[in-house]
């Protein structure tokens, strides 16, 4: 791609991403990025034909990311697990301002949905490989993927007084060993 063209997405995105910081999504327009991106607002219009499509980008580059991140670790069992932890803890932390916005935003839904779905799939392959039934499996699946999206939502939208390191680590210790180990292991 062209250098200009990427120097413009890239003021683009930062115009946006500022905007966030200082109001809600729903009131973001297409002419304020151009105001705050110093550009023209068909310049915007030429690569984005809204913020919904803008947005839309943005989630769909960094579930590419993340499954790029994720699937470069083989998980073949539940022991695996804490690898495909620390991989969404690094990938977590390479895109942080991003997902520190992007979660805030009350529409966050969608991307959290796109992150489920890829975990599901993830721990689905893990699961399925074991002798157990398939009513077991599905629920399995939606308890663990649910817990992992929703504790990743608590974090980013806390006062983050733990690491994201420290806070994943708990999680994994969570989601694998159950409450009580969680409980009772330091």
């Amino acid at each position: 791609m062209d250098k200009r063209i990427l120097k413009t997405k890239k003021n683009i995105r930062t115009a946006f991403f500022n905007l966030i910081t200082e109001k809600s999504y729903e009131k973001i327009t297409i002419k304020e990025i151009a105001e705050r991106a110093r550009i023209d607002r068909k310049t915007v219009y030429n690569y984005y034909k809204g913020v919904d499509v803008l947005l839309e980008e943005l989630e769909n580059e960094l579930i590419a990311n993340f499954e790029k991140d994720v699937d470069e670790f083989c998980f073949e069992t539940v022991e695996d697990a804490m690898f495909a932890f620390s991989a969404f803890a690094k990938h977590l932390s390479e895109h942080m301002e991003e997902y520190s916005l992007l979660m805030k935003i009350d529409r966050h839904s969608i991307l959290s949905d796109k992150i489920a779905a890829f975990l599901k799939g993830k721990v689905r392959s893990i699961i399925d490989k074991s002798n157990v039934q398939k009513r077991k499996i599905d629920l399995a699946v939606e308890y663990v993927t649910a817990g992992i999206i929703s504790s990743y939502r608590y974090w980013f939208n806390s006062d983050r007084e733990q690491s994201l390191e420290a806070f994943t680590s708990d999680l994994a210790r969570l989601i694998i060993g159950g409450t009580p180990v969680y409980f009772l292991k330091k």
